[in-house]
């Protein structure tokens, strides 16, 4: 048989040096020299007569074949190492590395990760949950779910949903509290705050034209998940985001007292490599989250108020 892939090794390294867009990055990968990986890449551009990159100061990006290329040959390695496990019994499961902001993972992923597990029992999913993101360009993780959209370099990004935020609080607050009809009325309240959130309460007073308001009682928290349980017990109010508050809402372990939200120009988006969104692993990983982001968008619009205001404001990262 005739050999199809005269070179072999220079295809993986091709394949490492497009994935983390760097040379030293698969070089350390590949546990060879930066200088070795660059002859490869040279002998594979002059077997294919065919530029792979483009050279900058900056370092090296794709050329638009070179993208193409890269895709095809990260799906096809992938082929390859399943294959291998399923001759091997199955024994190593396909791992699929996942970085959410800490909130988005204790209030939502976490929640709704069993139904990814029943439907891939193959892929095995490590959660990285931090309140500063993990990058994808060194290989740390391989999918992302960040705020966005930017235009970063060789990253391709799913939209999921917008990030609202409006007043939540324990039904017993609002039986047992002080009186609470308007905005105003939260001077006699005691605020929830995330330090790690952006936007945060003077940004939904101002939206909603309610200004300073000289509140004196606040707790603060380093995330908002443990905000929203502040505000389950009945410690005060926190300001939700729209679907990692819908289940409490739902169940009447929360309620929302003041119809108004305001929401980033910036959405929660899942991030990936451009030369691996079609990888099986990411593809599966983005079905789904689709699929469940629409059931929850579905359950947020049937238990919040009908006559919620959103109000839209520019404001920098959530976290």
């Amino acid at each position: 048989m005739p050999n199809r892939f005269p070179l072999l090794n220079a295809l993986r390294v091709f394949e490492a040096t497009s994935r983390h867009g760097s040379l030293s990055s698969a070089a350390s990968e590949l546990s060879v020299t930066t200088g070795a990986v660059s002859r490869q890449i040279s002998r594979l551009e002059s077997y294919l007569d065919c530029p792979l990159f483009t050279r900058n100061p900056r370092g090296i990006e794709l050329t638009e074949k070179g993208q193409a290329y890269a895709n095809a040959l990260t799906n096809a390695f992938d082929s390859i190492d399943e294959a291998t496990n399923i001759l091997r019994g199955g024994a190593i499961p396909a791992s699929l590395s996942v970085f959410s902001f800490t909130t988005l993972a204790m209030e939502w992923l976490l929640p709704n990760l069993e139904s990814f597990r029943e439907l891939h029992p193959g892929i095995d999913l490590k959660l990285v949950a931090s309140s500063e993101p993990v990058g994808l360009y060194d290989g740390q993780v391989d999918v992302g779910l960040w705020i966005g959209p930017e235009q970063w370099r060789g990253i391709h990004f799913d939209v999921l949903f917008n990030s609202d935020h409006f007043p939540v609080c324990s039904p017993m607050l609002l039986e047992n509290g002080p009186q609470l009809r308007e905005p105003a009325d939260l001077r006699h309240h005691t605020l929830l705050y995330s330090t790690a959130r952006i936007p945060n309460w003077p940004d939904w007073l101002n939206a909603t034209g309610t200004g300073d308001l000289n509140i004196t009682r606040e707790m603060r928290f380093e995330n908002s998940s443990n905000a929203y349980r502040a505000a389950r017990d009945g410690l005060g109010i926190a300001l939700g985001q729209r679907l990692f508050v819908a289940e409490d809402i739902a169940a009447g372990r929360l309620v929302v007292p003041l119809p108004f939200s305001i929401r980033l120009e910036q959405s929660y988006c899942l991030v990936c490599l451009d030369s691996r969104r079609s990888d099986w692993k990411i593809e599966s990983f983005r079905s789904w989250i689709s699929t469940r982001v629409a059931e929850s968008e579905k359950l947020s619009a049937s238990v919040l108020p009908p006559d919620m205001k959103v109000i839209s404001i520019k404001a920098p990262t959530v976290s």
